[in-house]
């Protein structure tokens, strides 16, 4: 088999690059980004990720691997920025949640997607510094989910780069992964990009 990881950076690197892409990124990137819009921007990740963090907590092979799922679940993290950006919890609990999700019916694909959520870490920390140079946003306080493990980044992401490896057992289980890693990708662009997708207080 090659090497896992390889494949899912190189086929998914169209659709990474295509999920990148929408007003909000760009916003960010170009530094014309509005704290509302910072704030837009996190409230459509929490629509996205908390249903996907949802059905990781149902899977029982995190225990019975011994890895510590709870350690890796972002939502938390999101709504304590939202709430430091002035959104009350009722307001929080009614956002939005994406109605579709990739498959994640076997654990290569769970993993697949977590590729995907895991690896958003090693940008987000860049992304904290650009936003912390024009926008009054700050890692302990409102931009904890992009500044998601702190320091320890490299060594969160090593960790599940091994667990995924070691999971990839056969090339039944990599097509799966590859497959859920795709869709992870292009259901994020669509639900940032639809109509569906607007944050409604």
């Amino acid at each position: 088999m090659s090497d896992i990881l390889t494949q899912l950076k190189e086929d998914t690197a169209p659709q990474h690059k295509r999920a990148e892409q929408n007003k909000y990124a760009a916003a960010m990137l170009d530094r014309t980004m509005t704290l509302e819009q910072y704030r837009e921007y996190i409230a459509l990740f929490y629509g996205y990720v908390l249903p996907i963090e949802r059905l990781f907590e149902a899977r029982s092979e995190w225990s019975e691997l011994g890895f510590d799922l709870a350690a890796r679940l972002k939502s938390k993290l999101i709504e304590a920025d939202l709430s430091a950006l002035g959104w009350d919890a009722r307001t929080i609990k009614n956002i939005p949640l994406c109605p579709s999700l990739p498959d994640l019916s076997t654990f290569p694909r769970v993993l697949g997607c977590m590729y995907v959520l895991e690896g958003s870490t090693l940008g987000g920390q860049m992304l904290t510094k650009l936003l912390m140079k024009y926008l009054p946003v700050a890692p302990d306080t409102n931009a904890r989910y992009f500044n998601s493990y702190g320091t320890e980044v490299r060594e969160r992401w090593s960790e599940f780069r091994e667990l995924l490896t070691a999971q990839a057992q056969s090339a039944a289980d990599e097509r799966e992964m590859l497959e859920a890693a795709g869709e992870t990708f292009d259901r994020l662009y669509d639900w940032i990009q639809a109509p569906n997708g607007t944050v409604s207080r």
